[in-house]
């Protein structure tokens, strides 16, 4: 301990002693503690204090000055137990400050440091002006310990600073969540007119920026704590020491990154649903520096995160005293997580997940109207019933997806296929009304796999035997059968479960990619084939017989790739390309226009006019600040004008049901596409769209 060197040194300048082996044979440390004043208090050591004289052995030497120009080394006792001792190292009054931890306790003072070390000083004379206290040091250095006393006087230092280099942050735990600073009292009250504390903000904060916010004239306040901060992410304090005679010196300045301010969490109750609302209720924060209550949810549960979490704002709540709030909106989720979070004015916020704290529950709730599916391959429509067919994975781990019937007005399923599709296959289901009645139909492996579209129930495979790679296939409104693969187009005639080969013709010399050759029968019976990589198409007529007559070469790219990105419109007389938004007359092959918005487009109205879709881009990247919004664009060809048209959730295909109606299927959560998987929940849904 520094006291001990002092006193050592002391003796070594100020007294002889001298020790033999007739030293008094008592031993002096066997009653160490016995004329200890044990009704001493705090209050009447604390404060500033010298050594004047030291004894040992009944010798009794005065403590010299070093240094008289500079004052007496001196030592304070803080009312909250810290003791610093100065001790002038040279003439020009610079010292060395050191600072331990004190406590009292029947009538024994105990020294120690942060590695547990401690010395203990046993007050045998306790007044207002004076205290003696003994200690243990091996004075004679013989390797035993010699009882010491030392004689404290009350001590005004001379008029040099020992308060700058002790002001830092509070680090008692009551005050971790606050800006709070501490420093060791000035010594003068005489002299003593103000600590002053200056305050600067941001990247580059200094004390040519800083402002003074509080002055503080009582000599014995050592504690400032800023319940009024700005709420910037870095702000700097300084303590300037004021005297009569001007500014007796200054602290260096501190840094504080606000982030590192704690939130204290809050409790949520458990969340109760009340029909289609839910209900929330919580704590009162009690935080400091509070900004606002923020309820989210969310497709994670409240202690996991990681990739494919969305975190949706619900509503923030900027009085501490409202504990309330209740869901009128429930989002568009099966059994949504929702999370409270408490902000303070710096943007810092509190973990959801606490083992102390309960602030994110799992509310059980249902909306109405959600698909059972977690994501969606592909889908076909019913041209004459409010029906859409969604070939999907039921759950989140399912492997082998399933064909379900939706009637999209009633909000019900009316059938779902329980025949698996066990091969990954790149052309969309579809809905064909022929001879053989209302059928669902799924490509699996170069086969046809045939549904009963009002049941599902599998029906049988079929399969034409001529084809290498089948790329796609049509039944056209002559009764035939159009299958085309890498090579050959190929006309067919049906007969339940079998296939009647009546033309095959060749087409693109240019071998393409498998998936990638598309065929749609347009007007007269004619049929247009094209593939992506190529910049033309080919006409064929398809004769009363089943006969593929080549017909010629057109200057319209078809930009398909197995997933219908190609539409042809029946009334409108036109092609159009979803991926470069692009429409081609199909009564004279010519170009028609290039559609702007919207940049994401589903389909085409019944009659030609309207172009739907949105503008949430499928390559945007999935996060909280990407530019995804709930609406649908309807483009007027006629007019040339967007309608943009609110939607509850984010519109992934809209359409227009038999009736004229517009719908979309929507999803809950941002998606790129309808096959995505949202994990921990299911957000699918077909909702009306409300155009004005």
């Amino acid at each position: 301990m520094q006291l001990k060197k002092l006193m050592v040194a002391l003796f070594a300048v100020g007294l002889l002693v001298s020790c033999s082996s007739d030293d008094d044979s008592n031993d002096p440390l066997a009653n160490f503690y016995a004329d200890a004043k044990t009704s001493a208090t705090m209050d009447q050591i604390v404060g500033t204090w010298a050594i004047y004289k030291v004894s040992f052995q009944d010798l009794v030497a005065p403590v010299p000055i070093n240094f008289p120009s500079c004052g007496r080394d001196f030592m304070m006792f803080s009312q909250d137990a810290v003791y610093s001792e100065y001790l002038i190292k040279s003439s020009d009054c610079k010292f060395e400050q050191n600072t331990l931890n004190w406590s009292l306790k029947n009538g024994v003072i105990t020294l120690s440091d942060t590695y547990n070390q401690f010395e203990e000083l046993v007050l045998t004379q306790v007044s207002p002006n004076e205290l003696v206290v003994k200690t243990r040091l091996d004075v004679d250095e013989d390797g035993k310990l010699d009882v010491v006393y030392a004689y404290f006087q009350r001590y005004t230092p001379l008029k040099f600073d020992v308060v700058s280099n002790t002001f830092a942050r509070n680090t008692n735990t009551e005050k971790s969540h606050l800006i709070s600073y501490t420093w060791q009292p000035y010594h003068d009250p005489n002299t003593f007119v103000a600590y002053e504390i200056y305050r600067s903000v941001g990247e580059s904060c200094s004390k040519n920026q800083a402002v003074l916010v509080k002055s503080i004239t009582d000599i014995t306040t050592t504690e400032f704590t800023d319940h009024t901060p700005p709420g910037e992410a870095q702000l700097c304090y300084y303590l300037k020491t004021k005297i009569r005679s001007g500014t007796l010196g200054e602290s260096e300045i501190q840094w504080l990154y606000t982030y590192t301010l704690a939130v204290k969490p809050v409790n949520l109750a458990e969340p109760v649903v009340q029909g289609n609302a839910i209900n929330f209720n919580w704590e009162e924060s009690d935080t400091p520096y509070f900004s606002h209550y923020e309820i989210t949810y969310s497709n994670f549960p409240g202690n996991i995160t990681g990739y494919g979490q969305q975190v949706v704002p619900v509503v923030k709540i900027y009085d501490k005293k409202v504990t309330h709030f209740r869901e009128d909106h429930p989002p568009y989720l099966e059994n949504p997580n929702y999370y409270l979070r408490v902000y303070n004015i710096f943007g810092t916020s509190t973990d959801v997940y606490s083992q102390d704290h309960k602030s994110s529950w799992k509310v059980e709730f249902q909306p109405p109207g959600l698909l059972p599916l977690y994501s969606i391959i592909s889908y076909a429509m019913d041209a004459t019933e409010p029906v859409i067919y969604l070939y999907g994975y039921e759950s989140e781990n399912s492997y082998e997806p399933k064909v379900l019937r939706y009637n999209y007005e009633t909000q019900t399923t009316e059938a779902i296929s329980s025949h698996p599709a066990t091969t990954s296959t790149d052309l969309p289901i579809e809905f064909m009304t022929s001879s053989e009645g209302d059928e669902l139909i799924l490509e699996q492996g170069n086969e046809l796999q045939i549904y009963d579209a009002k049941t599902l129930i599998f029906k049988y495979l079929l399969k034409p035997s001529e084809v290498r790679g089948l790329n796609d296939f049509q039944y056209t409104s002559a009764g035939y059968w159009i299958i085309t693969d890498g090579d050959y187009m190929r006309s067919y005639k049906r007969s339940g479960s079998m296939f009647t080969l009546i033309d095959e013709k060749p087409h693109f010399s240019d071998h393409q990619g498998f998936y990638n050759y598309s065929v749609h029968e347009i007007e007269d019976h004619q049929l247009l084939l094209g593939h992506k990589q190529e910049a033309n198409s080919m006409v064929y007529k398809l004769n009363g017989d089943g006969q593929l007559t080549f017909l010629k070469t057109v200057e319209i790219p078809i930009k398909d790739f197995g997933v219908r990105q190609a539409q042809y419109n029946q009334e409108g007389h036109f092609i159009i390309n979803l991926e470069d938004r692009r429409l081609y007359s199909t009564l004279d092959f010519s170009y028609l226009e290039s559609i702007l918005q919207p940049l994401v487009i589903s389909g085409t109205s019944k009659d030609g006019r309207k172009i739907y879709g949105s503008n949430n881009d499928p390559d945007w990247h999935i996060q909280d600040s990407s530019p995804h919004l709930k609406e649908a664009i309807i483009y007027n060809r006629n007019t040339k004008q967007t309608q943009t048209v609110p939607a509850i959730g984010y519109p992934m295909f809209v359409f227009q049901s038999p009736s004229g109606t517009v719908y979309s299927l929507s999803s809950g959560l941002k998606r790129s596409k309808l096959k995505d998987r949202i994990s921990y929940t299911k957000d699918l849904f077909i909702e009306q769209l409300e155009i004005p």
